[in-house]
């Protein structure tokens, strides 16, 4: 059992040695987030757009009786032609609405992706450095494991070592788990899922507690 938790552990630190996540690039994913939005925004547009359209129907004339004269005349009405006409004003005064929205929750959402870009890289960074020095932490730990049992080191110091090197794991992974909250945040605006493995990152504390 304690071999083939040493192998997992084993297998964990090369993970960290050999994995290489590349940065997220802005102007793909910006490109990504045109493309929703130009959908979206066409979607609201087309649902109002040529709603209000002239047929033959609105020029149908209709035929009255005079009494008076005693005699059948025809009449074409204006109104329903009027009507159209204003109908269609207030249909492109509602595209123009639209598209003037979508231009500015555009920018906002170009804003927020720069910033959730920025802060995954930051991390990303982070991650990586993190990764390095937790794999010499850990190799450090082993000697002090070795110590313990050798009783070379009292209980006190070896436990010390021991939480120590458990909170290093978990702000390693709380790390992980921020980067996937950013890029959660991300594949929100622009309606695409990111594929970035960061399973491999992670770190079990059972790889620590079972040394």
């Amino acid at each position: 059992m304690r071999l083939l938790v040493f192998l997992h552990f084993m297998f964990a630190l090369s993970m960290l040695r050999a994995q290489k996540i590349d940065s997220l690039q802005y102007s793909s994913l910006l490109s990504d987030l045109n493309k929703i939005s130009e959908t979206q925004k066409s979607i609201e547009i087309d649902e109002i757009k040529g709603v209000y359209k002239l047929t033959i129907w609105h020029f149908v004339p209709n035929l009255n009786y005079d009494f008076i004269n005693n005699n059948y005349y025809v009449t074409i009405s204006t109104s329903n032609f009027i009507t159209n006409m204003l109908n269609k004003r207030q249909e492109r005064r509602r595209i123009s609405a639209i598209e003037r929205r979508y231009e500015a929750k555009t920018k906002i959402d170009q804003i927020e992706l720069k910033s959730h870009i920025v802060a995954v890289n930051q991390k990303l960074d982070n991650l990586k450095a993190s990764g390095i020095i937790l794999d010499n932490d850990i190799e450090l730990y082993k000697i002090k494991v070795q110590e313990n049992t050798a009783n070379e080191i009292d209980t006190e110091t070896f436990l010390k070592e021991k939480s120590a090197i458990l909170n290093k794991i978990k702000t390693h992974n709380i790390i992980i788990s921020e980067i996937q909250k950013e890029i959660f945040e991300i594949e929100k605006l622009i309606v695409v899922e990111i594929e970035i493995d960061l399973h491999s990152f992670y770190v079990p504390l059972e790889t620590v507690l079972n040394l």
